[in-house]
């Protein structure tokens, strides 16, 4: 824990603003955070302060930023895209605060050896949570921000704080929510295997590589090669990989005693087994983000087809719920909204929507990476239901989504799995094959669904039609939802 300086034979501004930093924070963190930036501000237009006096200052007003962006995150945790417009501003004011104050401390002149390696490792913890905050605002990283940390970490052995922020960067966090990248900076921050940086990086496993003078976050050599001749520095984060495999085996384990015995997996029972993980996701989110964790710290996901620039307006039905309404004949007023395609391939989407920030605005549902939605051309067609793959608001009240078509169109079902520990029927949607993707027919539902080999599903129309399926694997499962394909068992019991 960083302890803020004591009092100092320092400079009349540099002494008020310590004793501003001993008193209680303010009730509202953006209050707390305006006091920071003006109080930083105006210290540091002096141009007559020692570069000691400077550094003290640095180091206690870090200690403040790193409270107030925690306060942050824990709102930006409990709130749904777009940001409300004051959350927005001030997640985007303690990202680039804590940059501000990493580039100020790397600035001043260093001192003896041990104290100018002390504060360049805590501007590289104020880069990391710099870059947390960005990511769990959706946001980008503030100009600069890896331009300064790469340059930052080659001067140093190795930093666990460079390394969290490199992991987080390469688990493509536009894709997870922000939930998920609470929990990912909490656990890569308890502790990580040994990673180094080296010049020669070619036969790296799951390599990635980093210049020290550009502004740009590492790259995975399965995208694209390091540029020959240059400076370049290579990592890999397989070792990581690997403490993530140990878990995955040891939660699958708790996970299968836990149906063996009939109790629902909870929070709790992480905490009593998983002791050196963070709290905050249920067993099978967690199993899920670390399954997802591990593949992409080995080889990041490559596009497979490229993506071309349209602009026309296309119609969305946000979350399960919603479609499986449309699906059981509701109506559509409110559930219908009118967004912006940016491109389009044959596999996916980007698509914008700018909402009001008014206060009393209508906001969209929650949009979270992971969720369902179907979208359409026109009123009347068919909706082709798809999944989030990621989601960028760079400015408050606009948002970018990133679909992957799952289906051309779906039905409306229930399903019930035997065995399951919660009885009744759930909500799903009923895919048709998509060739070459997935051969069989498959089900969407909530997250939490699938419990056993064996379901029942019925499906409402012009008849009711009850049939027994056989699920034939679990092929994808998010924070919010999962998909499996299925047959209709032969042999039902």
């Amino acid at each position: 824990m960083i302890q803020a300086p004591s009092s100092l034979a320092v400079a009349d501004e540099a002494a008020d603003f310590l004793r501003w930093l001993e008193s209680e924070p303010a009730d509202e963190v953006v209050d707390d955070l305006q006091a920071l930036r003006a109080r930083l501000g105006e210290l540091l237009r002096n141009k007559g302060q020692k570069d000691e006096a400077l550094r003290c200052c640095l180091k206690g007003g870090a200690v403040r930023g790193l409270d107030i962006s925690a306060r942050i995150r824990a709102q930006l945790q409990q709130s749904s895209l777009p940001l409300p417009s004051a959350l927005h501003r001030a997640s985007t004011g303690i990202s680039t605060a804590l940059a501000e104050m990493a580039q100020w401390l790397e600035s001043l002149q260093p001192g003896s050896a041990p104290d100018s390696c002390a504060s360049r490792r805590l501007a590289l913890a104020l880069c990391s949570e710099a870059f947390v905050v960005a990511a769990m605002s959706a946001d980008t990283a503030p100009p600069g921000l890896w331009k300064l940390a790469n340059g930052m970490v080659v001067e140093l052995e190795g930093d666990a704080s460079y390394f969290t922020m490199a992991a987080l960067a390469a688990a493509s966090p536009e894709s997870l929510t922000a939930r998920q990248l609470a929990w990912i900076a909490d656990f890569l921050r308890n502790g990580l295997p040994e990673l180094k940086l080296q010049s020669e990086g070619e036969s790296l496993v799951g390599g990635w590589w980093i210049e020290p003078g550009a502004d740009a976050a590492p790259v995975s050599v399965a995208r694209r090669g390091a540029p020959a001749g240059g400076d370049v520095r290579h990592f890999s984060l397989v070792p990581l990989a690997r403490v993530l495999g140990e878990h995955v085996e040891h939660l699958e384990a708790v996970i299968a005693a836990a149906e063996n015995t009939g109790d629902v997996p909870e929070v709790e029972l992480l905490d009593a087994d998983e002791d050196d993980l963070p709290p905050g996701l249920t067993p099978v989110e967690l199993l899920s983000l670390l399954r997802t964790l591990r593949e992409r710290w080995v080889s990041s996901p490559l596009r497979m087809q490229a993506r071309r620039p349209q602009h026309y307006a296309i119609q969305v039905c946000l979350g399960l719920r919603g479609l499986w309404e449309l699906g059981r004949g509701r109506g559509e007023d409110g559930r219908v909204l009118e967004w912006q395609v940016l491109n389009e391939s044959p596999g996916g989407y980007a698509i914008m929507c700018v909402t009001e920030t008014g206060a009393n605005a209508s906001r969209p549902a929650e949009i979270v990476a992971g969720i369902v939605l179907g979208v359409r051309r026109q009123a009347g067609g068919a909706w082709a239901v798809c999944v989030v793959r990621w989601v960028r608001s760079e400015a408050s009240g606009r948002i970018e989504l990133g679909l992957q078509v799952l289906a051309p169109s779906y039905h409306a079902v229930q399903v019930a799995f035997r065995g399951a520990t919660l009885k009744g029927v759930v909500p799903a949607l009923a895919l048709p094959a998509m060739e070459p993707m997935r051969r069989h027919a498959a089900f969407l539902a909530p997250a939490g669904t699938y419990a056993s080999r064996r379901f029942v599903f019925v499906r409402e129309g012009a008849r009711v039609y009850v049939a027994q399926g056989r699920a034939l694997g679990l092929d994808m499962q998010t924070a919010s939802i999962e998909l499996f394909r299925y047959e209709i068992d032969p042999y039902p019991i």
